[in-house]
């Protein structure tokens, strides 16, 4: 086979154009920070990051559906232990007005202190996250508590307010204002209106037989309250499990698809010397022309 000068010319065209693609590949690679931007640089990489960025997106919306869940769910908690500290309350107001040693008008004094403390028993339960009442159940928009004249009307209604933590999770984020008023020794709101007018009727031994209702009240709210820490430490263990998922789901996405700089840095430099040789060896071989031997 004959070597013309046009058959080496020709190679060495096409070894040098080869060289500088892939030379604009690196540069790409090194700008962009992503050695597989298309599907056609390697399609099995591609569809597979964008399946785990897919994933990735999704944890991070359940994070962000967890991170308001625990928001509420706390302030919720925080709250219903005030509840707790208020009924603890009125039961020591029961025992003292329970007392011989006092009279009717100092139980009087007491039913006005229990009256205050069903008000902001009312007021704390009428507690708003934004635009939403947190104990009116998925009857948000209402108050869920109204006191007149004594009484209290409860407008919630049985379904508690939930967040999506997963696929088919869902978490509850607070109580319902029926499940607060709803305790074993009957509806709250009309036991601290019956030991109010236990007080006000100077009635010590209704007082005395109201104390073994004081008990189930407090305990009823206080499981309420266990049951809403157990979802907001369920809440806190999901959380922490996306966060440790997409640490793991971001490493994976890049290594499919980031640019491994160092291989980049030290490709570009190998890519550089040969295309540096091919032009030295370039300018050599067509410096041997007849006209060099004339």
């Amino acid at each position: 086979m004959r070597v013309t000068q046009k058959t080496i010319f020709d190679n060495f065209m096409r070894d040098v154009n080869k060289n500088r693609r892939e030379m604009a590949e690196i540069q790409s690679d090194l700008s962009t920070g992503k050695k597989v931007r298309v599907p056609s640089q390697s399609p099995v990489n591609f569809q597979s990051s964008r399946i785990l960025e897919a994933d990735l997106n999704k944890a991070e919306q359940f994070q962000n559906n967890i991170n308001s869940g625990l928001r509420q769910g706390r302030l919720a908690q925080d709250t219903m232990n005030g509840v707790i500290d208020s009924l603890i309350n009125i039961k020591n107001s029961m025992v003292q007005g329970a007392s011989d040693s006092i009279g009717e008008n100092e139980r009087v004094n007491i039913a006005d202190e229990v009256s205050g403390i069903r008000k902001q028993i009312v007021d704390s339960l009428n507690m708003q996250y934004g635009d939403r009442y947190l104990f009116a159940g998925t009857n948000s928009g209402e108050k869920p508590f109204e006191l007149a004249g004594g009484v209290v009307t409860n407008n919630s209604n049985d379904k508690p307010p939930h967040i999506v933590a997963a696929d088919g999770v869902e978490i509850d984020i607070s109580i319902t204002g029926e499940e607060v008023a709803d305790s074993p020794a009957g509806d709250v709101f009309q036991f601290i209106g019956d030991v109010e007018d236990a007080l006000r009727n100077n009635d010590n031994q209704q007082l005395n037989n109201l104390l073994t209702d004081a008990d189930e009240v407090i305990n009823h709210v206080t499981d309420l309250t266990s049951k809403l820490g157990d979802n907001i430490n369920r809440m806190d263990f999901m959380f922490e499990q996306y966060e440790s998922t997409k640490i793991t789901q971001e490493s994976d996405i890049s290594e499919l698809v980031d640019t491994n700089y160092a291989e980049a840095f030290s490709d570009m430099q190998r890519n550089q010397v040969a295309y540096e040789s091919a032009m030295a060896v370039h300018s050599k071989m067509f410096e041997n022309t007849l006209l060099n031997y004339i």
